[in-house]
């Protein structure tokens, strides 16, 4: 099992990584052609557009799973840790469902745009295609909150990542 998780983050990382990379560069590539040999191409901003999203988006699990994600907790420090416990659970509760929606809706507009062939402005990329990316991030993020649920569960909220440190969560 550790082996795969050691190769499923790192494909995650290297696509997330990658796509960003590939789109700076081509953004890169796309300033050198526009201004140093004066021949702008149309298709440089859209392709680098949809691989920085598709990199960012796929970075938004690389950043759950390494409790990189924004947090606002303020108010959450105040509870007392049994408390915390139990908000972290309904808050992961609420990233499954989140990413439930968007596997159903992501879903639907993939098939909307698929059934209808809509094109993309300059390349004239399927759009099904770009927005595939949506379902996908939904199964990632609804794969990734089950395994924070999971987490949370089995340390009874006593993961310093799952829990500020102020001490661990005494259930009974």
């Amino acid at each position: 099992m550790k082996k795969f998780w050691k190769v499923f983050n790192f494909l995650e990382d290297f696509a997330s990584g990658g796509l960003l990379f590939a789109g700076v560069s081509i953004i890169f590539y796309g300033v050198i052609m526009r201004y140093v040999f004066n021949d702008a191409r149309s298709w440089v901003d859209e392709i680098s557009q949809y691989m920085i999203i598709w990199g960012t988006l796929i970075g938004t699990s690389v950043a759950l799973r390494n409790n990189h994600h924004i947090k606002v907790d303020m108010l959450f420090n105040v509870f007392p840790n049994r408390v915390k416990y139990f908000i972290t659970l309904f808050a992961h509760a609420v990233g499954v469902g989140f990413g439930g929606f968007l596997i159903y809706y992501g879903g639907g507009l993939v098939k909307f745009t698929h059934t209808s062939g809509q094109l993309s402005t300059d390349v004239g990329i399927p759009l099904f295609q770009v927005y595939s990316i949506l379902p996908m991030m939904g199964v990632l993020l609804t794969f990734r909150f089950i395994v924070k649920i999971y987490e949370t569960i089995k340390s009874k909220g006593s993961n310093s990542d799952t829990i500020p440190a102020e001490g661990k969560v005494d259930l009974v």
